[in-house]
Formats: structure tokens, C-alpha cells, sequence
């Protein structure tokens, strides 16, 4: 027997958005992807960092040199619907792409063409996918809103969870991030438009987890753990990116010229922080590019960013880890 469960809160544009992308998802099974005709790899060469921007409306991830000109090369568009909020990039470079179809959509790094799909049969379903990670060994992570956990599928496993991680009752799941220890930490709120976020750090291979004593106006639906242990978050009601040091509930803040911070991405060399900037009931959309280390503001992208789109979902390849 199927079970179905209400979703919870989050924004009543991004509900809006979610119940037309599963109704979209229901009446198709596939989308043709305009970029199938392209050969050469975008992604290819450890040399060059590439940045991947999910776009709801426009069902599509733009591909772009993360350094270049801010010119988008290409897009990922096969079978996504509409993108959710959650772009991640494991240690071969596949792109893994949360759906509004219920899916995680995974490509190989520089292809077109889908090379797996978790459907998360064994959950609650429609599963909805939001902020995902994957760690240094391919294990997906998936804060899974409607079911208010994590369901934890190890590389190559699409079909069952070796771990679920719940959220505490009456919470949704926003987003995952996993340490070098692998340590995961988990960002929730509760169900009302707006309200506060919490993050939670659980042992590896646990599902008994700590509260870190964090208290967000609002979760994003992005987290990041670097090379230091330092936490960065958005606060989605301060519009602004949190960067707590271990053991700290109080941040360093991120927020020259922000309206938003739902979805951000940290570099290898972790030096460049990318924040995609949008206010939380839409507008307009940029990538806003900073120094990691002081905060400063150095670029915007907004080439290939719709007016009137959305953003859900910054990624960057090669990954942290």
C-alpha cells in the first residue's frame, strides 16, 4: 500500500511551484534535452571549476565557468521537470539534481544525458528532494521534505536507504552536509511561512543526533561544512550567509548587496563563495560571487537567469570533497 503525506511548510511560492512541477511530473516521463548535440565536454579537465544553476521555471541547469565571463555554455534539461533546490556534485564529477518529478537526477560530469535516477521507492511518497549532498565516497544524502528526514543511499543504491535521519516531529527537512569526518548535519524548520531553522549534527552512520544550539530566521536550502569545520548557512529571513565556527552559535556574517541566500555553493580552494541572490518570494535573480575570506562582494552572474525565474540549486565541480 502507497502512503501519502501532506507536505509541510516552506514558502507558499514555493509550494505554488511544487504542487504544478509533480502535476508536470505525473503527465510525462521524460523531457528531450536541447544540448544532446553538443560533444564536447564542459566539465572536462581538473583545471577548470564549472558552476551549475538550477532554474525552476525554466526546468533547466545552466552550465557556466565558474571564472569565465558569466556566459552560461550549455544546460542540463533532460527529464529534470523543474529543478528544487538541491544541486550537488560528487567525487567523479556526476551532477546530482533534486526534481520536482520526486527524483535525483544524476549526469555524468560534462554529459547531457541521464545516467541514473534515485525515485526513493522505498519512502513516502511523492518524496521531494530538497538540499542534497553527496560525500568524498558518492553516498547520496537526501533531506527528503515531505517525509521530514534524511534518507542516506550508498553509491550506486538507488533503491534502498541504508540510514534515515529524522528530523524532530513536525519539522522539514531543508538540507544535508557531510564533514571530512563524515559527520552529517542536517538543516529543519518548522512548518510555518518563514520560521525559524535549526541544524542538527549526527555521527557517522547514526541516526542519533545533536542539536548545535543554532537558531536561523529562516533555513536556505544549502549547507556547507569547510575544510576547517566552519558551518555556513542562510538565513533566509536576515538574507544573509552564516559562517558558525565549531562549537559557536554565532556567526560570521556574509551580506554585501543580498536579498536572499536559498542556494550557495564553496570552491575547492575555498576562497570563492557563489550565493544565488533572490529574495524569498521571487524577483529578480543573480549569482552573487564573494571572497570566502573577507565577505566581499567581487561579481554577479545574471546571464542566462530568466526574469521572473527561480533559483533553486548552486553547485560547484570539481566539489569540496
Amino acid at each position: 500500500m502507497i502512503r501519502v503525506r501532506r507536505p509541510w511548510r516552506y514558502s507558499a511560492l514555493f509550494l505554488a511551484c511544487v504542487l504544478a512541477a509533480c502535476s508536470s511530473a505525473l503527465a510525462q516521463t521524460s523531457r528531450s534535452h536541447s544540448a544532446a548535440s553538443v560533444a564536447k565536454s564542459v566539465d572536462s579537465g581538473n583545471s577548470k571549476t564549472t558552476l551549475y544553476v538550477g532554474l525552476f521555471n525554466g526546468q533547466a541547469v545552466n552550465v557556466y565557468d565558474a571564472f569565465g565571463t558569466g556566459q552560461p555554455s550549455a544546460q542540463l534539461l533532460d527529464g529534470l521537470f523543474n529543478s528544487t533546490g538541491g544541486i550537488a556534485v560528487g567525487p567523479d564529477r556526476k551532477v546530482y539534481v533534486s526534481t520536482g518529478g520526486g527524483m535525483v537526477v544524476v549526469f555524468q560530469g560534462g554529459g547531457f544525458v541521464p545516467v541514473q535516477r534515485y525515485r526513493f521507492p522505498d519512502q513516502f511518497v511523492p518524496a521531494f528532494p530538497t538540499g542534497i549532498a553527496v560525500d568524498n565516497v558518492g553516498t547520496l544524502y537526501a533531506p527528503l521534505y515531505f517525509d521530514g528526514l534524511v534518507a542516506v543511499y550508498p553509491k550506486g543504491d538507488t533503491q534502498k536507504a541504508s540510514l534515515t535521519i529524522p528530523v524532530p516531529s513536525g519539522n522539514a527537512a531543508f538540507a544535508a552536509a557531510v564533514d571530512d569526518q563524515n559527520n552529517v548535519y542536517v538543516e529543519y524548520g518548522l512548518n510555518h511561512h518563514l520560521s525559524p531553522g535549526y541544524i542538527q549534527k549526527c555521527p557517522p552512520n547514526s541516526a542519533q543526533c545533536t542539536d548545535l544550539g543554532i537558531t536561523l530566521g529562516a533555513p536556505g536550502s544549502n549547507l556547507v561544512v569547510d575544510s576547517q569545520g566552519n558551518l555556513i548557512a542562510c538565513d533566509q529571513l536576515a538574507a544573509q550567509i552564516d559562517v558558525f565556527a565549531p562549537g559557536s552559535t554565532q556567526p560570521r556574517v556574509i551580506s554585501q548587496g543580498l536579498v536572499g541566500c536559498g542556494s550557495f555553493a564553496l570552491n575547492r580552494a575555498q576562497n570563492t563563495l557563489f550565493v544565488a541572490n533572490q529574495a524569498e518570494g521571487g524577483g529578480p535573480a543573480v549569482i552573487s560571487v564573494f571572497d570566502y575570506a573577507s565577505g566581499n562582494l567581487l561579481k554577479i552572474i545574471s546571464d542566462g537567469i530568466p526574469s521572473g525565474d527561480l533559483i533553486f540549486g548552486v553547485a560547484l565541480s570539481p566539489s569540496l570533497r
